[in-house]
């Protein structure tokens, strides 16, 4: 009797043990190889996939030509008596947010040079400013400490920082120029009929 309930334990643990060490039976599917003719695009995914990243300056440079935007980069300048005010010190700004697809301007706020504070929250994606005629034209070391894209709006150009990095690009040119901030965008495709 010991013998034979010695051998059913035995048998029941080499049984568990291969039960255990054995895949379960299911379905099987196979994986697309890599040379496969059909290739599935990523929104054909029903996983979630990683945001596209977007070059902030790319952005910037559409923001820069939305009609509410110029009005508001007009509407500075003028605030600074035409970059004069403060002999050309005064600084003006506000903050350009996005909320539900909709641009809108927060946040106005006028001050003397290097006191400028505009206020930010997490429906902010730019900030704009004006360097008077008495200022550099081109963005000072703390502009590029902005976490968003930070306009500096000046007689000579329009210049915007890149967040993250020391990264100053001219996006469109100044108050005279006939790529001027203060003035609608030409489209390229119309530009390039009107070269022709």
């Amino acid at each position: 009797m010991l013998y034979r309930a010695w051998f059913v334990f035995s048998f029941a643990i080499l049984f568990s043990t291969a039960a255990i060490a054995m895949a379960p039976k299911g379905p099987h599917y196979d994986e697309p190889s890599v040379d496969s003719e059909v290739y599935s695009e990523f929104s054909d995914s029903p996983r979630s996939q990683p945001e596209i990243l977007v070059d902030p300056i790319d952005r910037a440079r559409e923001l820069a030509c939305q009609p509410l935007i110029i009005r508001s980069f007009v509407e500075a300048w003028k605030d600074t008596l035409d970059g004069t005010r403060g002999q050309g010190l005064a600084e003006t700004g506000f903050a350009i947010e996005s909320y539900k697809s909709s641009i809108s301007i927060q946040g106005w706020r006028a001050a003397e040079a290097n006191r400028l504070s505009i206020p930010q929250d997490e429906y902010t994606i730019a900030i704009a400013h004006v360097h008077g005629r008495g200022a550099d034209e081109h963005p000072a070391e703390m502009d590029t400490r902005s976490p968003v894209p930070n306009f500096v709006i000046s007689d000579r150009a329009l210049y915007v920082t890149s967040p993250g990095t020391t990264r100053t690009v001219r996006v469109r040119g100044g108050v005279d120029a006939t790529d001027g901030w203060n003035k609608p965008c030409v489209e390229r495709d119309q530009s390039v009929a009107e070269q022709r």
